[in-house]
């Protein structure tokens, strides 16, 4: 019996994370590549809301351009 399997779910629930929903503050557009994931994220005037990879949300949320947006209407 093998002690290993249930290491390796453990790791990988935590490499695949739900998404963040997050709202870009800055003027005009940007494009800014995820630091974990290398995941490239285009946030314009007309899309500044957007779903990012959890692991890519911290990194943008500490810039200050960044928040968690709202999703409750």
């Amino acid at each position: 019996m093998s002690c290993c399997g249930s290491r390796r779910k453990a790791h990988k629930a935590w490499m695949v994370s739900r998404p963040v929903r997050v709202r870009y503050l800055g003027e005009g557009s940007t494009q800014v590549v995820g630091n974990v994931s290398g995941k490239p994220y285009s946030f314009t005037t007309e899309a500044r809301e957007m779903e990012v990879d959890a692991h890519d949300a911290e990194g943008l949320l500490q810039t200050q351009s960044f928040i968690v947006a709202n999703t409750t209407i």
